[in-house]
Order: structure tokens, then C-alpha cells, then sequence
């Protein structure tokens, strides 16, 4: 919202305000109470409110302000933002140097600050702290098991090729719905995969490389091959998935699913493995599925790319 409208709302509230019927009996100047909350430094007067009224209002700041080079954009909410987040850092770097003894919630948040910022440690560590998560993924004999890590990742937070949100149903404000939707890419959106202009192409190549180089880093020794199968795969899955447009549309990416019904989407699939790992057997009987042809083309990948691909992926 620009600034303006704020302002308004002040202002708003400003001509609201009702005090006493009675007029004040001192023939001196009142002083104002309340101000008006519309900025005026940078409204730019060279251009009619009836014309532009944007730039009318934000002209100036418009004109004379840059965008950071950390940021793809800018308004005054992400500068809130950060100056909120150094506040958190000078409080959370403060409790480092003298948290209360009275109040160990304070001595947790300064460990787990120094935890983050303890870069030697880090490095001594590598990769052990995933240890666990590899070696579930390296255990994997059969592509029937690919279904539970799914569940596994989905609960942890990590990127799977679904994953599924709990939110009120859009047809039954009094539920709430399982909601799977198409997920998996390493990149932003799946036109970064499949259009053919100059800067997408620029950027697959050098997104290959990027997965290549965080391959070797995890000491892959086939990094060169694994990072082709991912960028493969990833492209596989952004063939079937759904459009920004296609998404935008409540109706199409409504569509409630019975669990007997989940063999037909995905034939072969193990369903039954994903709803008791996911913990949402025996607490609905259906699911809500954004994308039904791309959860079918997501099986069906899954189906005839190798096992090998996939725990590179």
C-alpha cells in the first residue's frame, strides 16, 4: 500500500474524532491533538493527482530511491522489514553478552544464535549432521519406498515432488482438507526449464553447473553424471506440472480425491504407505489434489526413471 492511503486512514481518523459538543471558552489558538498521517514529502507536484495519482503520491520516491543490491525490489514495507530484523540481531547479540540466569528461555536463544553463526564449527562438522537423512536415502532397495521418504521430507520441510498443506477446506469452511500440490523444482517455476529464450537457456546452464558444484561439495564422486540425471528428472517434472495461470484457477485445483480412488490417479503408486507415514490415515478418508495430471505424470516418471536417479535427486 503507498503511502498516501495510509495517510488516509490517519486522516480518517483524525476527522472522526469527536470531543466535547462545546467549543473551547480560551481565545487562545488550541493546539492540535492529532496530526494528519499523510506524507506530503514525496508527492510530486509536476504530476496531476488526476493524471497519475501514483506518481503523484510517489513520485519523488520513486525518483530518488535506490533498490539495494541484495533486492529484486523495494518498498517501504521490506525496508520495515529489515530494520525490524537488525532489532532482533542487536537483542539476540545482546543476550550473548549478558542474557538473564533467572530466564534460561534467554540463554537457549543466545546458544542457538551462536550455534548459527559459529562458522569454524560448521566447517569441522560438514556433512554430519545429514548423516541420518542420507542414510535413509541410501538404504532405499525399491522405488515402493520412495513414497514414505516423501512423507519423511514433506514432515521436515524439505523440497519432494509433492507436498501436501492442511488448510480450511474451500468448500467446507467447518473442515479443514489434506491439500497436495505439485512441488519438486529446483528452480522458481517450471517455464525456467521448458521456455527456449536466450536468458532461461543461460540460466539452465548454469543451474546444471550450480547443482554440480553442490554435488562435489557433499564429495559426490560421480557428481558430473548425478547432476545430470537431477536437472533430467527436474525437467520431467516441470513438463507435467500445472501453469501459473492453470493455478490462479480456485475450481480446476479443487478436486477432492477418496482414498480408494488415489490407485486410479496413480496406478501402482503406494498410497497406503504415504497416508500412514504422513500421519493422515484414519483422520480423513480424502484428500484434496491440486494437480490430478500431474500427480498421474509424477508416477508416471517415477515408474521409468531408474532408482539411481532418483536418491541422486
Amino acid at each position: 500500500m503507498n503511502k498516501l492511503l495510509w495517510g488516509i486512514a490517519g486522516a480518517c481518523l483524525v476527522a472522526g474524532h469527536s470531543g466535547s459538543a462545546e467549543p473551547p471558552k480560551s481565545s487562545a489558538v488550541p493546539t492540535p491533538l492529532l496530526v494528519s498521517g499523510i506524507d506530503t514529502q514525496y508527492i510530486d507536484a509536476s504530476v496531476r493527482a488526476q493524471d497519475d495519482f501514483y506518481k503523484h503520491v510517489n513520485g519523488k520516491w520513486l525518483a530518488t530511491t535506490e533498490i539495494p543490491p541484495d533486492k529484486a525490489y523495494y518498498a517501504d514495507s521490506i525496508r520495515l522489514k529489515d530494520d525490524a530484523q537488525d532489532q532482533l540481531r542487536n537483542i539476540v547479540e545482546g543476550l550473548q553478552k549478558s542474557a538473564n540466569a533467572a530466564d534460561p528461555d534467554q540463554q537457549k536463544i543466545a546458544d542457538l544464535y551462536a550455534s548459527f553463526t559459529d562458522e569454524t564449527a560448521a566447517d569441522q562438522l560438514g556433512l554430519k549432521p545429514l548423516d541420518a537423512e542420507f542414510s535413509k536415502i541410501g538404504a532405499l532397495k525399491d522405488k515402493r519406498e520412495i513414497p514414505s521418504l516423501i512423507a519423511h521430507f514433506n514432515q521436515i520441510g524439505i523440497a519432494a515432488p509433492y507436498t501436501p498443506q492442511v488448510h480450511q477446506d474451500a468448500k467446507d469452511s467447518t473442515r479443514y482438507v489434506f491439500d497436495l500440490g505439485q512441488d519438486g523444482l529446483g528452480m522458481p517455476d517450471r517455464d525456467y526449464y521448458l521456455q527456449n529464450d536466450a536468458k532461461l537457456k543461460q540460466i539452465r546452464a548454469q543451474y546444471a553447473k550450480h547443482v554440480e558444484k553442490m554435488l562435489t561439495l557433499a564429495r559426490d564422486k560421480a557428481a558430473t553424471k548425478n547432476a545430470k540425471n537431477i536437472v533430467a528428472l527436474e525437467t520431467a517434472l516441470a513438463t507435467v506440472q500445472w501453469t501459473k495461470v492453470e493455478n490462479r484457477d480456485p475450481v480446476k485445483t479443487y478436486n477432492k480425491v477418496e482414498f480408494a480412488q488415489l490407485a486410479r490417479l496413480a496406478p501402482g503408486y503406494n498410497w497406503k504407505a504415504y497416508l500412514a507415514d504422513s500421519g493422515v490415515e484414519g483422520k480423513t478418508d480424502y484428500l484434496v489434489i491440486s494437480q490430478p495430471t500431474y500427480i498421474t505424470g509424477f508416477n508416471k516418471i517415477l515408474q521409468k526413471t531408474p532408482l539411481p536417479a532418483w536418491k541422486a535427486y
